[in-house]
């Protein structure tokens, strides 16, 4: 049983008989990820394959295994947003050209993954505003809040003028209980948030950013994406984990060059 990803017909459940076998003509076809031509025929209450060509096999997604991951997990994502026999060619298109992107390899893993999250909530109708702060209409403010949960900007100024707390992307309620997701958004941040926004999908990846500009401009996307379709991805907590696990060995390693210099000054 395999989900397609169709432009006309949105997402469409297939039998594909003997797919697996080394020997199918459609393995390559039918494999994750995988951009092809299908020829289908329903028979009764089921679809089924009847022939299939590859267009693209992204064979480099598997090259290793956190770009696996966030591979699955767009994959996740635009299930999600598709529905059956609702036309998907924006969403379809926004997982190729991520997927074009991460077979390259020549973009940053997070890039590519914050660049498609952006864009996924702009398909979902989830954009967030990002022109102005929500509340008193300032363009260029100093220092600028994402408020997760409402879609807007906040400037700091508005945010000590109302009494809120920033708790570093933590959960909060403000006085009446609203939930509410501050985010601070440095001018490059917001500047890349702007421009993933507007730009042409061939576009999309064709700005620098880097430092702690970019890991606001990750983390904001990932808790954007994630609290508008208000659930999580097995597939993204496992790309997790392996940054964890990779930051752990990191720093055991680091701790393990302080132990020997110590050693031998001793």
């Amino acid at each position: 049983i395999l989900t397609l990803l169709s432009a006309e017909h949105g997402r469409i459940s297939v039998l594909a008989k003997g797919a697996r076998s080394v020997r199918s003509r459609i393995l390559a076809s039918t494999r994750a990820f995988a951009y092809s031509n299908f020829e289908l025929h329903r028979k009764g209450d089921f679809v089924w394959v009847r022939d299939a060509s590859v267009i693209e096999a992204f064979s480099s997604l598997e090259r290793d295994i956190e770009t696996l991951y966030i591979s699955q997990y767009i994959a996740d994502v635009c299930y999600e947003l598709s529905g059956e026999n609702v036309p998907a060619e924006s969403v379809l298109r926004l997982a190729l050209n991520s997927f074009f992107a991460l077979n390259s390899g020549r973009y940053e893993l997070k890039k590519v993954k914050a660049a498609f999250e952006l864009r996924a909530a702009a398909e979902a109708g989830y954009l967030p505003e990002l022109s102005v702060c929500a509340t008193c209409g300032t363009e260029n403010a100093d220092a600028v809040y994402l408020d997760v949960m409402n879609g807007s900007l906040k400037c700091s100024e508005c945010i000590a003028n109302g009494g809120e707390a920033v708790a570093d992307g933590e959960m909060i309620a403000d006085a009446f209980g609203t939930r509410r997701i501050l985010l601070p958004l440095p001018s490059g941040a917001l500047a890349a948030m702007r421009y993933v926004a507007e730009a042409p999908l061939k576009r999309l990846l064709a700005f620098e950013i880097s430092g702690g500009a970019a890991e606001a401009l990750f983390d904001a996307c990932e808790s954007y994406i994630l609290n508008h379709l208000e659930r999580g991805f097995s597939s993204l907590n496992q790309y997790h984990e392996l940054e964890r696990l990779a930051k752990k060995i990191k720093t055991g390693q680091k701790n393990d060059v302080s132990t020997r210099k110590n050693d031998s000054n001793t």
